[in-house]
């Protein structure tokens, strides 16, 4: 194996790292995923597919029970 070789290999590694790792970090903030937001994401309409949703439905329920 070249260095070149090792070198790409490297640096292919550190880029799916990075993504997952920057997801993760997106997820663990509130975000979505993906980092759209979820406007047009088709998972929103499942409250298990999408943070943001469960998020409204859990603020929609509290502000119910505090009435």
């Amino acid at each position: 194996m070249k260095p070149i070789d090792i070198i790409v290999i490297v640096i292919a590694v550190a880029i799916v790292v990075g993504a997952i790792v920057l997801s993760l970090w997106r997820k663990k903030k509130g975000g979505s995923g993906c980092g759209c937001g979820c406007a047009g994401c088709s998972g929103c309409g499942s409250k298990d597919a999408c943070s943001t949703a469960q998020k409204a439905e859990e603020e929609r329920t509290a502000e119910e029970t505090h009435k």
